[in-house]
This record gives structure tokens, sequence and C-alpha cells, in this order.
């Protein structure tokens, strides 16, 4: 009867601790889970590639990757107006009123700039810096799977 009792005892409570403890696994997300990585790399000047589609909502982490041995700018136009924006590495990113502006990259520098897009449309970026003819373009498409 002991016997009985400690095991049903033991029992209930791993399973009890286990159910409260316990986190659906559809209620758990990995921040890591489902971002697209994209790559820009600065060479010679260029953006390379000087054109990449990413959807809306699709949580985004874009790498700037400056080979150059001169200093260049990443300034998108409206590509990231209303979004919420993490910036890191060792460029210099600059913000106003509507948000990220521009990050300036250092010889053989890396930024990642990590956001979702809002809303669709074809959104050009450059280098401003004197003399850098630098263009290129981030198309946002809908994205069929996203649920609004």
């Amino acid at each position: 009867m002991l016997v009985t009792w400690l095991v049903a005892t033991f029992f209930f409570s791993v399973s009890v601790s286990t159910v409260w403890s316990a986190t659906p696994a559809s209620l758990t997300l990995d921040p890591n889970l489902e971002v697209l990585e994209e790559i820009i790399h600065i060479r010679h000047r260029e953006f390379q590639p000087e054109a990449l589609t990413i959807l809306v909502g699709q949580k985004t982490r874009l790498v700037l990757k400056n080979l150059d041995t001169e200093l260049h700018a990443f300034v998108p136009l409206g590509l990231l107006a209303d979004s919420h924006v993490a910036v890191s590495g060792n460029g210099a990113p600059q913000f106003a009123k509507e948000g990220f502006v521009r990050v300036l990259l250092p010889t053989r520098g890396q930024t990642e700039i990590v956001f979702t897009p809002v809303r669709p449309g074809t959104y050009p970026y450059f280098c401003d810096l004197p003399g850098h003819i630098m263009r290129g373009t981030i198309v946002v498409r809908e994205n069929p799977g996203m649920v609004q």
C-alpha cells in the first residue's frame, strides 16, 4: 500500500509539474526561426547584388559587408519607414525622427539590420558619399502565406 501511494504520489507530482511547466510548441517562438538573411557585399564601389527581393511580414536580417578599403554608406529610401529596426556591427547608424536613415560602413566593416517589411514596393538604396555612384534596389512583395 505504501509503495502504491509513493508511486502514485511520484507520478502525480511529475505529471502535474510537467504539465504546468510545459509550453506548447505552437506558442514557443525561436527568435532565429524563419529569419531571412540577405547579404549585400560592397566591392569596387558596387553593391552586390544590385537587386534583391524580400516579402512583406518576413523578418529579415540584411547584412552589409564593406570589402573595399574606403568608407561607404547605405541609404535605403522608404524601406524601413514605420518598421522596428535593430542595427548591430561596427557601422555607424544614423536615425532621424522618421527612423533609420543610413549607416556608414568603415573599411572592411559589417553591419546587420534586422527588420520586418510592412508594405510592398520597390525601394532604392545608394551610397551618398561624394563621387560614389553606387545604387541598388530592394523589392518587397506581398507574402501569399501571411494572414492579415
